[in-house]
C-alpha cells in the first residue's frame, strides 16, 4: 500500500526553512561564512568560520544563541 502526504508535510517544511533561514542570517552577523548547518526541534545548529577559526551556534526557536 503506498500513501501519499499532501498538506502537513508541506506546511511543516516551510515553517522549518523558515527557522533555518532565520538561524543563518543570526550565524552571518557573527561568522564570515557558514559551512554546516544541522535542525533539531527546538534549535538549528549552525557552523561556520570567523577569522581563521571554526565555531558552531547553536541558535534556539525562542532567539538564544549558545557558543559552542
Amino acid at each position: 500500500m503506498v500513501v501519499f502526504y499532501f498538506g502537513r508535510k508541506d506546511e511543516v517544511m516551510g515553517r522549518n526553512e523558515a527557522r533555518v533561514k532565520k538561524a543563518m542570517e543570526l550565524a552571518l552577523e557573527r561568522l564570515d561564512y557558514i559551512m554546516d548547518y544541522h535542525t533539531a526541534p527546538d534549535f538549528v545548529e549552525v557552523t561556520g568560520k570567523m577569522g581563521g577559526d571554526v565555531i558552531t551556534y547553536r541558535i534556539y526557536d525562542d532567539g538564544y544563541i549558545y557558543e559552542k
